[in-house]
């Protein structure tokens, strides 16, 4: 099994959220082209780290692209879901205050 797979179970299970966020983050960046902070990998277990590592070898040599894509789609479906829930607590706070306010 790839990289991108293993941090799409990795996600799906909801092991250790802390160690897969960085992971998370990492392939974010690495899709998106986005800055990556390489310290958060020696914060991670060796088991996350080899992970993130085969990962990287993975985009370097452009393999296993539908798994990638798969992967990337979670990211993003998650980050419109935060997105979504940030909006509506917004709302909740406004509508709150122009009750109390009046």
């Amino acid at each position: 099994m790839n990289a991108a797979k293993r941090i799409r179970k990795l996600i799906e299970s909801g092991e250790n959220p802390e160690q897969v966020e960085v992971l998370k983050e990492l392939a974010g960046a690495l899709e998106l082209g986005r800055a990556f902070d390489l310290k958060a990998l020696y914060e991670i277990d060796m088991r996350y780290f080899d992970l993130a590592l085969e990962l990287l070898r993975d985009w370097r040599f452009d393999h296993h692209i539908a798994s990638r894509s798969k992967l990337l789609e979670q990211l993003l479906i998650e980050g419109a879901v935060a997105a979504s829930r940030e909006e509506l607590a917004a709302e909740q706070r406004e509508t709150d205050a122009e009750r109390t306010g009046d």
